[in-house]
């Protein structure tokens, strides 16, 4: 079985590039260019060394470049995890294989990283993350701790389920989970490490429109 990991990136800085060179050389890299600037070329050119590029020009929203980044795997591998990580260095290479290594003897469930909550997170990342934690399972009945993990890992066995999920942009993430139930599909959540840098001011998330968009889809959702 190969484990692959799927990059989405839009806009990235050199951290990407510093994220490639801990991936060992045994594990296979896909990274989805969601319509950056021209001036991010040199960076998507350095990432070729280290992994196999999808890009394409308009910015269609971190959904969209996962589902093409899977589409692309599923095309051309057999027997594989994916597992997805953030393009700015915030995830540990050894907590993604950890999830791999789960999800290769968990096939059916879909395998979540979750991020200990401590002093060097964003204030408004823990407050915001409490309040979507609390308001998901109120509509769910589901326990997930951090609904907004971005490292999360899945078999072969779920991707007609991943890219089934609705959503382009942010809320494809959390439209991944309120299904869950309804698909009777199986999640469990792993412990990892976190690296907030300069409060994740790299991040592409608005607080105000991308927050509005995720809980539309929360409060739309019927409990099952």
């Amino acid at each position: 079985m190969k484990y692959i990991i799927l990059i989405p990136a839009y806009e990235p800085d050199d951290k990407l590039i510093t994220l490639l060179k801990t991936i060992s050389k045994d594990i296979d890299i896909v990274i989805v260019n969601d319509g950056s600037n021209n001036q991010y070329d040199e960076i998507f050119k350095a990432a070729k060394e280290y992994a196999h590029v999808i890009q394409y020009h308009d910015n269609m929203g971190k959904g969209y470049a996962l589902k093409e980044g899977i589409k692309y795997i599923n095309d051309n591998y057999h027997d594989y995890v994916i597992v997805t990580v953030d393009a700015d260095g915030q995830h540990k290479i050894t907590d993604a294989i950890k999830l791999c290594e789960y999800a290769k003897e968990h096939r059916d469930t879909l395998v979540l990283g979750k991020r200990t909550w401590d002093k060097t997170m964003p204030l408004r990342s823990r407050i915001g993350n409490t309040i979507t934690r609390k308001v998901f399972h109120l509509k769910t009945g589901l326990k997930i701790y951090d609904t907004q993990t971005g490292l999360r890992a899945f078999s072969n066995e779920l991707v007609d389920y991943v890219l089934s999920t609705p959503g382009d942009r942010y809320e494809y993430e959390m439209n991944m989970l309120l299904d869950l139930k309804s698909h009777h599909i199986k999640h469990h959540e792993i412990p990892i490490e976190t690296i907030y840098i300069d409060h994740n001011k790299s991040s592409h998330f608005n607080s105000i429109k991308d927050s509005y968009i995720i809980y539309k889809e929360i409060f739309r959702h019927k409990k099952n």
